[in-house]
């Protein structure tokens, strides 16, 4: 990490939770920098000999760009979560001229690529990740080369080492799976990215925003449609292996209608 990153998380600390806390939490970073918490593999990773698993902390997912301070975290989706989630946004087609295959899954901050791989299992148009650091682009496109050795609903696949803020959105439907990557700062300049995006299209944005700590901002959006939310639980073989025993996921799922003419 930079310098000057260094000092403005210091600094940010100090204001939200005090000099005591501060301490602590310092300490509890270089504790965690010297030993290392090693995480076991999760289920999906040994059903399909990929590498998924692991909690990446945002510091350690500096790419030198200017937004860098304001990632979270890496940690990959539960399958049973997603295909959950995935569902209930499925039924909201049933009344709609669109189905999923003419949908495009963008994976906003897709990481190491399993929630691109479990997409793919579905019959999208295609599935595209989007991911800033490097080295995390470099694991999804060998994790993709292995997954892609066995068909599936979706063959179409890519891994773009892209902004978030500023890759292109394709033409078609899209559904863009958001796992709350960044803070709220960064939560908020997508978000309007994605308000203006809306408005040269005739197509819809579809999102699928798990763990919802920025909720509010979405609510603040009154073309924002509001599908379904809720938690979605977590099977007992994912939240033995989970890095917070995590027993749910909540989520929201979100529709941003082209303007009418």
């Amino acid at each position: 990490m930079r310098a000057a990153d260094t000092l403005y998380h210091i600094r940010k600390l100090l204001t939200d939770i005090g000099p005591r806390q501060t301490a602590l939490s310092l300490g509890r970073h270089l504790y965690h920098r010297a030993f290392p918490v090693k995480y076991p593999r999760h289920p999906f990773d040994l059903q399909h000999g990929v590498d998924t698993s692991g909690l990446i902390g945002g510091r350690r997912l500096s790419s030198g760009r200017a937004h860098d301070r304001h990632i979270t975290a890496y940690w990959g989706t539960a399958p049973s979560a997603f295909l959950q989630v995935f569902a209930l946004w499925n039924q909201s087609l049933s009344d709609g001229p669109y189905s999923t295959r003419d949908y495009t899954f963008i994976d906003i901050g897709c990481g190491k690529g399993r929630a691109l791989m479990l997409a793919s299992d579905l019959p999208f148009r295609c599935v595209v990740g989007v991911e800033l650091n490097a080295p995390l682009v470099s694991v999804a496109r060998q994790n993709l080369i292995t997954w892609k050795a066995s068909a599936h609903a979706c063959d179409d696949i890519e891994v773009l080492n892209a902004d978030a803020l500023e890759f292109a959105f394709p033409d078609s439907p899209i559904l863009l799976y958001v796992f709350n990557p960044f803070d709220r700062h960064v939560t908020q300049l997508l978000l309007d990215r994605i308000l203006a995006v809306s408005l040269t299209r005739s197509t819809p944005i579809d999102i699928i925003y798990m763990t919802p700590e920025h909720a509010d901002l979405f609510a603040a959006i009154p073309t924002l449609q509001l599908l379904k939310q809720g938690r979605s639980p977590l099977t007992s073989e994912e939240t033995a292996v989970d890095a917070f025993n995590t027993q749910s996921l909540g989520y929201c799922i979100y529709r941003l209608s082209p303007p009418r003419k």
